[in-house]
């Protein structure tokens, strides 16, 4: 799965976004990374989660629906035989059930604008979700999210990003009554079976993939990430398990059991 620039990246053009000219700009852009790596990537994700702020940059949600409109078609202009999509994580809308600076019902916006749209030639829906982390719930949430959205859609289902926090404790009442940030208390509004640990985590994979695997039109599904970080991204600190503890590896590149519980997915799905 190719994965073309966004926003952020497009910004270091200087240009007017949601100009004329910046547009242009990204129909360039997309058309030279199909070309650039026909043949080697079929599939692409345009942009990342543009419902998502920190992903849209300075764009407003019209401009990113434009964005993407304009990255698809530029993409299968180039090389007709390429599989395009995008990738959407605010959905369903879940009012208090979202973790982080965003508005739940963006998701819905974009979705609605890419595959509202019946002259757009988009092959497959992209969606990403961490419930029990950043959202409410746990791999359960799976059936609610998927079905809705291929009920949305109409497209095969790929999912883009699914994971769950190895590390970090669980945030007070007073915490969660305050608006606190996983980064800045280093603690978790949400949790599954009670905890952020390497146990829980591997048992979460084993249970989403149970269902990602029964539902027909789930044709993939990507794990977030493959190995711990030294920092998180976001705050730039090394304790904090928003951005660090996500991996299938510890930052020493050793197997967490998060591992072995995707490999043994992974090798059940070979036999079938």
């Amino acid at each position: 799965m190719g994965l073309s620039p966004g926003p952020r990246e497009m910004a270091k053009l200087g240009l007017t976004p949601g100009s004329e000219e910046y547009y242009e700009a990204y129909a360039a852009v997309s058309r030279f990374f199909a070309l650039k790596f026909e043949g080697l990537i079929e599939w692409w994700q345009v942009a990342n989660e543009l419902d998502i702020w920190i992903f849209r940059d300075n764009l407003d949600m019209d401009q990113s629906v434009e964005f993407l409109k304009v990255g698809i078609r530029a993409m299968k202009e180039a090389v007709p035989s390429l599989k395009v999509g995008i990738n959407i994580t605010l959905f369903p809308s879940l009012p208090g059930e979202v973790d982080g600076n965003t508005d739940a019902h963006e998701g819905l916006i974009l979705a609605k604008g890419i595959y509202g749209d019946p002259s757009l030639p988009v092959d497959y829906a992209g969606f990403d979700s961490y419930p029990g982390s950043w959202r409410k719930g746990g791999p359960e949430s799976w059936h609610e999210y998927l079905d809705g959205f291929y009920a949305l859609t109409g497209k095969p289902i790929f999912i883009q990003e699914f994971g769950y926090a190895s590390a970090g404790g669980n945030m007070t009442p007073a915490d969660i009554d305050a608006g606190a940030y996983p980064c800045d208390v280093k603690r978790w509004k949400f949790n599954w079976r009670g905890e952020h640990s390497e146990a829980v985590q591997a048992e979460y994979i084993k249970e989403s993939m149970k269902i990602f695997i029964e539902k027909p039109f789930v044709i993939g599904a990507t794990y977030y990430n493959w190995r711990d970080a030294a920092n998180c991204w976001q705050c730039q600190e090394p304790d904090c398990p928003a951005e660090t503890a996500w991996g299938l590896l510890n930052q020493q590149g050793l197997p967490k059991p998060s591992f072995y519980a995707l490999e043994s997915c992974a090798r059940a799905i070979e036999l079938t």
